[in-house]
């Protein structure tokens, strides 16, 4: 049976091996899933948090366990693991639970006059069995928070992580010793070759984060059997700096977004765009400040500190891609004015200069340590070189005018704006995340996140008795003269519109009763 290695990548270290898994197995795990599925939605929306408040307070007790796993199979810093990992889980948690049981509630609809007196509602419901598909860059976050909305929601779930960073045995540990409800999370792991498995085996909904090759490959295979996906499928976000900044907080900014997790993050600065008055003195600044960022040289683990800003890279693929770019870059002429090195896995914080479209470093994803940075003369060729890209993931905005600020950021085709911060919008569990364009489409997080992972029912509630409908059978003239005449009033406004199109109602109730089958 065919096996992966899961690689410490420090250090390549064999840690652990998967094994794909056979037909029987994954049609075990739906049956399991489909038992959980149907107990949650019985579930009130307090009860599902009552769930998850146990998930919170076994992370919160088993922190620096679960560091250890992301930061082994990873090879990132503790306090990137800490902070994004740890913390913007727990943050979703809290989120949720102070804000879902209202943001689930039924909700009354507008009804027509010409409907009265039917009243209208909207309900929010389970779909079933969500398949989540994780990547290996945030093996917890990316796999929880998508995890926390499905639950809430009321659907069991189905992870299927990287098998890159699988983290194998921590779910099942959580939910175990939390007392989790029995088989409403179940993990799976293996290659492509399993996941395909579980989509055949048809879930209600599949949530993916990864690639945009990837992302193609498991739509068009979920559309054989019409499965809706969400897909959150990387970027190359663009950072537009305006001459009135203060240098100093967004250089500092920019740095951090960019090389957080070793530049291995969908929504990472990659393009930063600096208006030409403060180009010279931006370049300076921001090599001063790289060249003091510790990233760990000797190959070592970040031990008990957290003072290790940047570790290493995960993925051997994703180093390639790197090299192939600075190479790309280095022979069309683009200076590179820090880093451009590297020791295994581990890459220097990279900052190139004088890019052009020709480069693939300005192009192309790098999802590595490596920021490229542009000068700008003004508002429009700013936002005309930020869109200049298939990708729409996110976004920031640096400028003191808001009003400028806010001016640009409606113009950008992103699906996340951060002004005058880095990555800010992922901090905020209100604000729903996804993209456009070649970053993909549809939101988890936020209110609109849990709807994305709902039935949205429609009703529309009439008393029983013997009325016969204005728009039933059977059709006359008569009844379609008035019908005409109701568009004509209708839908203008204005009291005298709305008394005409009450009495054309009233005729027409009479008709309905006059006339029958």
């Amino acid at each position: 049976m065919q096996e992966t290695i899961v690689r410490n990548p420090r250090n390549n270290a064999e840690l652990y091996r998967l094994s794909e898994y056979s037909d029987e197995e994954v049609a075990a795990i739906y049956s399991r899933a489909r038992e959980a599925a149907h107990v949650l939605r019985k579930m009130t929306v307090r009860q599902r948090l009552d769930e998850l408040l146990k998930l919170r307070d076994y992370i919160i007790e088993n922190k620096k366990t679960i560091i250890e796993r992301i930061c082994e199979e990873t090879g990132k810093s503790r306090t990137d693991a800490l902070m994004t990992e740890i913390y913007a889980s727990l943050d979703l948690i809290d989120y949720y639970h102070r804000t879902a049981e209202k943001t689930l509630a039924d909700q009354t609809a507008r009804t027509p006059i010409t409907l009265f007196p039917k009243k209208s509602k909207i309900y929010f419901e389970p779909m079933g069995i969500v398949l989540v598909i994780s990547p290996w860059n945030y093996p917890f976050v990316l796999s929880f928070q998508p995890i926390i909305c499905a639950l809430v929601a009321g659907n069991a779930v189905i992870l299927k992580p990287s098998s890159y960073t699988p983290l194998k045995g921590v779910y099942e540990d959580m939910m175990e010793t939390s007392g989790f409800l029995n088989h409403a999370i179940q993990v799976v792991y293996g290659s492509r070759v399993t996941g395909n498995k579980l989509i055949e085996a048809k879930p209600q909904k599949i949530c993916f984060t990864g690639s945009v090759a990837a992302g193609k490959k498991i739509m068009a295979q979920a559309a054989n059997h019409l499965i809706p996906v969400e897909l959150e499928l990387g970027g190359k976000d663009p950072m537009i700096v305006f001459d009135d900044v203060n240098l100093e907080r967004t250089v500092n900014g920019a740095l951090w977004g960019g090389f957080v997790n070793a530049g291995q993050t969908c929504t990472s600065i990659e393009r930063i765009y600096v208006q030409e008055g403060i180009y010279d003195r931006f370049i300076e600044v921001l090599q001063e400040k790289a060249a003091r960022l510790r990233f760990d040289k000797r190959a070592g683990t970040d031990a008990e500190s957290g003072e290790i800003e940047m570790g290493c890279m995960t993925a051997q693929f994703q180093i390639d891609t790197v090299e192939e770019q600075m190479a790309d870059a280095r022979e069309k002429g683009a200076p590179v004015i820090a880093g451009g090195t590297r020791d295994g896995h581990l890459v220097a914080p990279t900052i190139v200069v004088d890019v052009n479209n020709t480069m693939s470093v300005l192009t192309e994803e790098t999802f590595g340590p490596v920021m490229t940075v542009s000068r700008f003369k003004t508002e429009e060729e700013a936002v005309r070189l930020a869109n200049d890209s298939p990708y729409g993931l996110s976004a920031s905005v640096w400028s003191a005018d808001l009003d400028r600020a806010d001016r640009v950021a409606r113009a950008l085709e992103t699906g996340n704006v951060s002004i005058n911060n880095a990555l800010a919008t992922q901090g905020n569990g209100a604000l729903p995340f996804g993209g456009v364009k070649d970053s993909g489409f549809g939101r988890y997080k936020g209110a609109l996140g849990l709807y994305s992972f709902c039935n949205i029912k429609s009703i529309m509630v009439d008393k029983q008795n013997s009325k016969i409908e204005l728009n039933w059978y059977p059709y006359s003239r008569e009844k379609y003269r008035y019908f005409s005449k109701l568009i004509d009033v209708a839908f203008q406004g204005g009291i005298v519109n709305l008394i005409k199109t009450a009495l054309i109602g009233l005729r027409l109730e009479l008709l309905a009763r006059k006339h029958r089958l």
